[in-house]
């Protein structure tokens, strides 16, 4: 059974599974992962029109699948409907977004075995910048772009989650014909170069989509890729 436990991080997690299957995971999303009544907090917003596209049940949610396909508990969702990675606030409503962007929420995740990154559609459909390179001493103004933001969300995760596998989903084309090539390539760059840096692993997504949003085969799609690449690093 699906499980979702709330922890407050008060120190690094440490601890390593014994089985595969007592493994848990946390998730740190946006709108792609929320369901009613699965979410931590509670509180976070979640995306109301998933019904609107045929996601009526929370086992067709991309997450649910791994847990049932790698036979997993989930920790924690913390996702948040509209979140971006930085604290860019230039647009309607930013000054809210940054309260909940993944900068914010990055050190609720509970205690897990394998955390997953899955952010910044948003980022890119806000026309956030996506800044220089840092990987140390951020300022606010440095957090409010792409790349110093997912440098600093990732470096920090590490940094509390030691033990853990961290993965960074990553969506290739988040606006097909929406956005410049120019700018899918910088975010696909981006991200990889980012990650590799952190030395952690990006899965690259290609996504079907309804509304703007991973409809019941994009769920699915997600799923797929991301079971294929555990499988693989867990050797099950």
């Amino acid at each position: 059974m699906l499980v979702l436990a709330s922890a407050v991080l008060l120190s690094a997690c440490v601890k390593t599974p014994e089985e595969p299957q007592d493994i848990r995971f946390s998730v740190l999303g946006d709108s792609y992962s929320t369901f009613n009544g699965f979410v931590d907090p509670e509180t976070n917003d979640v995306w109301e029109h998933y019904v609107d596209i045929g996601l009526t049940e929370v086992e067709q949610m991309w997450w649910h699948q791994v847990a049932t396909k790698m036979e997993w508990i989930m920790e924690l969702n913390n996702s948040f409907s509209g979140s971006l990675i930085c604290n860019y606030s230039d647009f309607p409503g930013g000054d809210y977004y940054v309260q909940h962007s993944f900068l914010s929420r990055m050190d609720y995740l509970g205690c897990p075995d394998v955390i997953f990154i899955l952010g910044g559609t948003n980022d890119v459909l806000q026309d956030v910048p996506f800044g220089d390179y840092v990987y140390s001493d951020w300022t606010d103004e440095q957090l409010c772009s792409f790349r110093p933001a997912l440098a600093c969300l990732l470096d920090n995760v590490k940094r509390q989650h030691p033990n853990a596998k961290i993965y960074y989903l990553l969506e290739t084309d988040p606006c097909p014909g929406g956005i410049a090539e120019e700018t899918r390539q910088n975010l696909v760059e981006s991200a990889h170069r980012i990650t590799n840096h952190y030395g952690i692993d990006c899965i690259d997504l290609d996504i079907h989509k309804e509304w703007w949003h991973p409809d019941v085969e994009g769920q699915k799609d997600i799923a797929r890729k991301v079971v294929e690449v555990l499988k693989a690093d867990f050797n099950v």
